[in-house]
């Protein structure tokens, strides 16, 4: 993660939890999104921040996140904190069932590495979804002209990402690809409305990677 976004994050943990409190739909059908994928287990959540998607899963989570403050409201809320970053994680090889990175991947600053990590932290057979929104979809521009116009604390040190820039990175740290399922196709201008996820990719604004570790 990059130096100066995680002092942020720590910052002001409570300002960016808050965000999915005033966005309730938003967060909901992000919710649903990830639930829709079965994970299950013991869960690695890589950034995981205020823990705002613990509850979207089953199993038990261990959260990772080098925010000291922000893992401290991700306990309040069951997920067990680990200070640490993505691209250096402390487990043996072969632990885990399922990896997330929930609008993690764009905070980065080696994502391939992280990748790597977590690719050798995962079981055979072990899956990672890699939940983010897309660059070049209307959420992604909306967040990029939020940078611009400096109506972000949090995102103006984010990279975004396209989704074939996601899979060349999760093919390259040795992932092979199962689905994709979307949520937010609505415009972010449109009035808040809860959305169902859907399978596949539909130009949506916030799309999950589910890849399977051979």
């Amino acid at each position: 993660m990059f130096s100066e976004s995680f002092v942020v994050f720590d910052e002001y943990c409570r300002d960016y939890d808050e965000w999915y409190v005033r966005n309730h739909y938003v967060w909901l059908s992000e919710c649903l999104c990830l639930k829709s994928l079965g994970v299950s287990g013991l869960v690695l959540d890589v950034g995981v921040g205020t823990g705002a998607f613990a509850g979207c899963v089953d199993g038990a989570v261990i959260g990772v996140d080098p925010a000291l403050k922000a893992l401290t409201v991700a306990a309040e809320r069951g997920v067990t904190p680990v200070s640490a970053f993505g691209e250096h994680l402390p487990f043996r090889d072969s632990v885990f069932d399922w990896a997330l990175l929930v609008v993690t991947i764009c905070f980065l600053s080696n994502p391939l590495a992280a990748l790597q990590e977590v690719h050798r932290v995962l079981r055979p057979g072990g899956f990672i979804a890699v939940c983010f929104v897309p660059k070049d979809s209307e959420w992604g521009r909306y967040y990029v002209m939020k940078v611009w116009k400096r109506e972000s604390i949090f995102y103006k040190y984010a990279r975004f990402y396209s989704v074939r820039e996601v899979l060349n990175l999760l093919f390259s740290s040795g992932f092979r690809f199962a689905e994709f399922t979307s949520t937010l196709c609505r415009s972010p201008r449109s009035p808040p409305a809860l959305e169902y996820p859907i399978k596949g990719l539909w130009g949506c604004g916030f799309v999950c990677v589910k890849s399977v570790k051979p």
